[in-house]
Formats: C-alpha cells, structure tokens, sequence
C-alpha cells in the first residue's frame, strides 16, 4: 500500500517524533543549452530501467533560466529547515513515541553525546546547501558533490527533492557547495534531472532516502551598480566537480565503520534548545553501529547509525565519509543523514542514521552518473 508523508512547517511538528528527519535550501547563467546524451528524461516522471526513476527538474535551458533567476541573494536568505513527518499505516503507532526502538533495543539507552565538532580547518568543498520550493515557502537541506563521468552529480537525502506529501519532486531545486553565512563562494548549480529508487517516491520508503540530481554549469552573482540601484549579473564557473572536486560513490560496506559525517545542523532539540544556526558546515566522527536498525513509522528495515551525534534539522542530506583526507579533500561517500534519533529519550537528539548504501542504490548512482547536463 502506497504511503505518503505529511509536512511538519517549519520543523516544529516532527520535534517529538523518535527517528526525526532533520533538514534544512540569480540574471540568468551564460550556459550553452543542455542535453542528454546518454540518458533520455521524458517531460513526465517515469519509471526508468531496474527500478530506478528519473525525473526532469530544469532540463531545458529555459527551465535553468527562471530556476537561476528565482534565487536571488534575498531570497537564499529567506530559506527555513525542512522537515517532513510521516502518515502512519494501520502497522504503526497512530503517535510516535519519544524514543522509537527496533529488534533488540526493548529499552532507551543512555548514549553519552558529543558535540558537534567544528569543521575541518580546511571545510570538504563538495558539501553545501540545496534550496527549493514546496508551496509557497522556500526550504534547505544538506548535500555533497559526489564524483561521476560528467562531473556533475549531487547526492542528497530522497526528501530533499521529492516531497511526499504532494507527491511530485519539489521546485526550484538548486546546489550551493561551500556555502557559508549566506555566501555562495564556489557558485549557485541548478538541477537538470533527479534520479532515485522508485520505492520512495511510490510508497516512502526511508531504506531508499537516497537521491542523485545531475546539476547544470554553474554560475555566480556578480554586483554592480546602475542608476545608483545595485543589481546582480550572472557568470558562468563551468562544471560542479571541476570547480569543488567530489567524494567517490561506495555500496556494500560493512557496518561498525569509522565515519564522518557533514551537514547543516540549524533546528530546535526536543527540548527547545538551539545550539546551531546552519550557517557553517559541521561535522561528527564516529563509529557506526555494527547491526542494521529499524523505525517501522517510516518503513526503515536496514538502517545505519552513528551514536553520539547530536545533530539537528538541516542535516538531513548531508554527506556520511570513510576515509576522508582533509589534505586531499575527498573520501568515500557511504550514506547520507536522513533521520535523527533520541536514543536516551531525553531533551537532546543524539544519534543520526543513514539508509544503507547497497546495490541498489549502486543502481541509481550508475544511472545518474551516466547523464550530460552541457
């Protein structure tokens, strides 16, 4: 049976929900017309090969243009954390508990949190915001660049990209890596073509929160002053991965991992409290549990998580990293955050999990990195 999300504004709502997602998103870009040329995107969502759909955001050129033109430097601004909440089916609690507990964790259990570490001196180029449309309002998430043939690839959370709720993928969808304290250093990327596993759009599958969006050339807003206004121009900084570089796409590692994960953390804590503000990418080490977990409200079965991170809405999309170099700037890309736990079933979120990145989602990646966006 098919089963949709419903939106909690503003994050509030989801606060006292067990796994919580946590999410946090301008003239016109002188780039040639786009094309696919390896893989064709119908004007309509549509189900692709292997159970992999593909669905146009801003293809044509014309579509990149009103997407850029939208997001001017006020409107970033105005942005806010995206948190859905889900529908129960009849299978689940009608309301969910504080803590939400799966096969062999009958009890909360204390878990001691860390906090968020600062980032790294020398911050992963390839993680940064998305922003987009659902409604009226404008929202943000967590995102990195991840490496493929085209050098135009971005991962984040399934929920990121296509809302649930309305059952059709969000607007106005565009990557900003690097961004900090309302700066796009590295330029604004819109979206060409979302691909994800056709289990989350069709039923809300939380095993496949995962998604690949091929981004168009970048651009940059470059001020100027006329008639004593300041106004903005746009121009062109080529393509994503050659301009922040990529993590490397990896499925089918073991649990019990040593990993580092990014994001956006901005929200409230159950208990009302705000420790972060989502303007600076921050960052939790650790290592991931050994068995998969489940949270049967949002139909997770394999998932897998980090203790001890007390990340909040605006992670959600953020990039999980074995091996990462901080002098080389890359790593291995295993999971992205899709939702936040309350393990000790106090005021402080205290764990984040990841759906695990299997075959798959191998699938999904090798469609989407097979893509040309120009």
């Amino acid at each position: 049976m098919t089963r949709k999300l419903t939106l909690a504004a503003g994050g509030v709502a989801a606060a006292s929900a067990v796994a919580v997602l946590w999410s946090q998103g301008p003239a016109v870009p002188a780039t040639a017309a786009s094309s696919v040329t390896t893989t064709t995107v119908s004007a309509a969502a549509g189900i692709g090969k292997n159970g992999v759909s593909a669905f146009p955001l801003a293809p044509r050129q014309a579509d990149e243009q009103r997407v850029a033109a939208y997001w001017s430097p006020e409107r970033l601004k105005q942005a806010s954390s995206y948190v859905p909440s889900t529908k129960p089916s009849p299978s689940t609690k009608s309301t969910p508990s504080l803590v939400e507990v799966g096969p062999g964790d009958a009890t909360p259990r204390a878990v001691a949190p860390r906090a968020a570490a600062p980032p790294p001196a020398a911050s992963p180029p390839m993680v940064g915001k998305v922003f987009f449309k659902v409604g009226d309002k404008e929202y943000w998430c967590s995102a990195s660049a991840v490496h493929s043939a085209r050098r135009n690839l971005v991962a984040t959370a399934g929920h990121c990209a296509y809302a649930l709720a309305q059952d059709k993928t969000v607007d106005n969808w565009v990557f900003i890596p690097g961004y900090h304290d309302g700066v796009a250093p590295s330029g604004i990327f819109v979206g060409h073509t979302l691909y994800m596993h056709e289990d989350f759009a069709g039923q809300g599958d939380f095993d496949r929160d995962y998604a690949f969006v091929t981004v168009h050339r970048g651009f940059t807003w470059q001020p100027y002053v006329e008639n004593g206004r300041l106004k903005y121009r746009s121009v062109d900084v080529g393509r994503l991965e050659d301009k922040v570089g990529a993590f490397h796409f990896a499925s089918g590692k073991p649990t019990g991992q040593p990993t580092s994960v990014f994001g956006y953390p901005a929200g409230a804590h159950p208990d009302g409290s705000r420790p972060y503000t989502g303007q600076t990418v921050k960052s939790c080490d650790g290592t991931t549990e050994k068995k998969f977990v489940s949270a049967p409200t949002w139909q997770l079965e394999h998932g897998v998580r980090l203790p001890g991170c007390p990340f909040t809405a605006g992670a959600s999309g953020g990039p999980w990293v074995i091996g990462y170099d901080a002098a080389k700037r890359t790593g291995y890309l295993t999971g992205i955050t899709s939702l936040t736990w309350n393990l000790s079933g106090g005021g402080r979120l205290d764990a984040v999990s990841t759906p695990y990145f299997n075959q798959l989602t191998r699938r999904v990646y090798t469609q989407a990195s097979k893509q040309s966006t120009g």
